[in-house]
């Protein structure tokens, strides 16, 4: 589900109740887990520095897991060529430790915040026939398999189809995708 207004769009992989995009048990102690599609990615700034030691991409597309006002995770997704790559992925571990054990057995039933915001982003990003992703971490592999990417080429380039394509049509856009290199 996607719904928007002025300053965030938001995704959410379940059924949520009235309105509201809440992906975890609420209880007193931990808010919900909520994924939400952003036009900057500035909440996310100072998790990607500690993780990725440079700054956030300062162009579209943004997605975040907030736990109430606490970024949980970031992603990014560049709009290229009618299709979608994929990086920047990271997540706070200390907003994940800081949760109840309601909320933390929620999410690892669900694969975890990665997944759970991975599954979020491609179902809003549904419209392009792939998204791509540059894996280069064994532990990142897992869970991208998991929220459905594919070996393109060897030995970092995976894609998810998103539609239905020849294997011409496929094979022409994993040449086009070799030339990026790492993205």
């Amino acid at each position: 589900m996607l719904s928007r207004d002025s300053n965030t769009e938001k995704a959410s992989v379940g059924a949520p109740q009235t309105g509201q995009s809440e992906l975890a048990p609420r209880s007193e102690s931990a808010p919900a887990l909520v994924v939400r599609e952003i036009q900057s990615g500035d909440i996310a700034a100072e998790l990607f520095r500690r993780k990725f030691g440079q700054e956030i991409p300062d162009f579209p597309k943004h997605f975040v897991a907030m736990v109430g006002e606490r970024c949980a995770g970031y992603v990014h997704y560049t709009p290229w060529q009618g299709d979608y790559l994929c990086g920047g992925l990271c997540i706070d571990d200390r907003v994940y430790r800081s949760l109840g054990s309601e909320q933390r057995a929620w999410i690892r039933a669900r694969g975890g915040i990665a997944e759970i915001m991975m599954r979020a982003a491609h179902q809003a990003l549904s419209d392009a026939p792939a998204i791509w992703g540059y894996i280069g971490d064994k532990q990142a592999e897992v869970v991208d398999r998991r929220v459905g990417f594919v070996p393109a080429a060897e030995p970092y380039l995976f894609a998810i189809w998103q539609k239905q394509l020849s294997d011409d049509a496929k094979a022409a856009r994993i040449a086009e995708a070799i030339k990026i290199g790492p993205f």
